[in-house]
C-alpha cells in the first residue's frame, strides 16, 4: 500500500515540477505549490497508512477475530495484519481529492490566476461522481449493520488490490470494472494538466469518458447493495423454519344435555 500511494504521487509531483521547474527562479510561487502539494500528499498518505480514513467499518469485533485466527492458520508463519480492509469507495475519493487540489493549486501557482476562469464542468463531475459513491456506500454499510447481517468486510486486511477488489466471493468484476476506469480517468486528467501552458485552465474531459466513469460507479453501487446478502438457500431455509402464525381454531362450546322431567 504504501509503495503504491508513494509510486503515484512521485509520478504526479514528477509531471507538475516539470511545468513549474522553468519558473522557479522568477517566481517563489512554483516553490509554494510545490510545497502544498507535497504537504497534502504525505498527510493523505500519512493518513492512509496509519488510520482509518480509507478503511471499512468493521461492526461485529468476534467475527473479526475468527476470521483473523482462519486467515492466521491460512498464512501460517506470516503474521496476520489486524487492520480494517480497505473501502474502494473512499479511496477512489480520496485518490480524485488529492489529486483535483494538487493539479488546482499547481495551475493556480504556476499557470495563471483561477480567480479569471469560468467554472470547470469535469472536476465538479468528478467528484460529484466519487462524493456520491462514497457517501451511498457509507449509507448501505448503515443498513447492513442495522439489519445485524454478516458483511464480508468484518475480516483483517488482507492487502490493498485483494481488499478492494474483493466482495464476499472474492475479487469481482465490478469492483474491478470501476477501479480499472477510476485509473484511466487520473491517467488521462493528469495528462491533460501537464499539457496546460498557460493560464489556470483544469482540464475537461470528454462527455465520453465522463459517462462511463458515472455508469462503472453505478453499477458498482448496485451490486453493492447485494454483496452482503444471505445466500439463496440459507434465506429459503430461514422462510421456512419461519413460525407460521398460529391459526386459531374454531371452538365448540358444550353443552350438558338438558334433562326433561318426566310426569309422574
Amino acid at each position: 500500500m504504501k509503495r503504491l500511494i508513494q509510486a503515484c504521487f512521485l509520478l504526479a509531483a514528477a509531471t507538475l515540477f516539470t511545468g513549474c521547474q522553468e519558473k522557479f527562479t522568477d517566481h517563489p510561487r512554483a516553490l509554494m505549490a510545490v510545497g502544498l502539494i507535497v504537504l497534502i500528499s504525505a498527510l493523505f498518505l500519512a493518513l492512509a497508512v496509519y488510520s482509518n480514513i480509507l478503511r471499512d467499518e468493521v461492526s461485529d469485533c468476534d467475527a473479526f477475530d475468527q476470521n483473523a485466527q482462519k486467515l492466521q492458520q491460512k498464512q501460517k508463519y506470516k503474521l496476520v495484519d489486524k487492520s480494517y480492509p480497505f473501502s474502494l469507495s473512499k479511496v477512489q475519493f480520496g485518490l480524485w481529492t488529492v489529486l483535483i487540489s494538487s493539479c488546482y493549486i499547481y495551475l493556480s501557482l504556476c499557470k495563471g490566476d483561477c480567480a479569471e476562469t469560468t467554472i470547470n464542468k469535469t472536476a465538479l463531475v468528478l467528484m460529484g461522481i466519487f462524493a456520491g459513491t462514497a457517501a451511498a456506500s457509507t449509507l448501505i454499510d448503515k443498513k447492513e449493520i442495522s439489519d445485524n447481517r454478516p458483511r464480508h468486510q468484518n475480516a483483517p486486511s488482507e492487502g490493498f488490490f485483494i481488499d478492494i477488489l474483493s466482495d464476499d466471493n472474492g475479487i469481482s468484476l465490478h469492483r474491478f470494472q470501476s477501479l480499472v476506469w477510476t485509473l484511466i480517468a487520473m491517467v488521462v486528467y493528469i495528462y491533460k494538466v501537464s499539457g496546460v501552458q498557460a493560464g489556470c485552465l483544469l482540464p475537461e474531459l470528454s462527455d465520453t469518458l465522463l459517462a462511463l466513469t458515472g455508469i462503472s460507479s453505478a453499477t458498482y453501487l448496485v451490486l453493492r447493495t447485494k454483496e452482503n446478502d444471505p445466500p439463496i438457500e440459507a434465506a429459503q431455509q430461514d422462510t421456512a423454519n419461519a413460525p407460521a402464525a398460529d391459526a386459531s381454531p374454531s371452538s365448540t362450546t358444550a353443552t350438558d344435555p338438558v334433562i326433561t322431567p318426566q310426569p309422574a
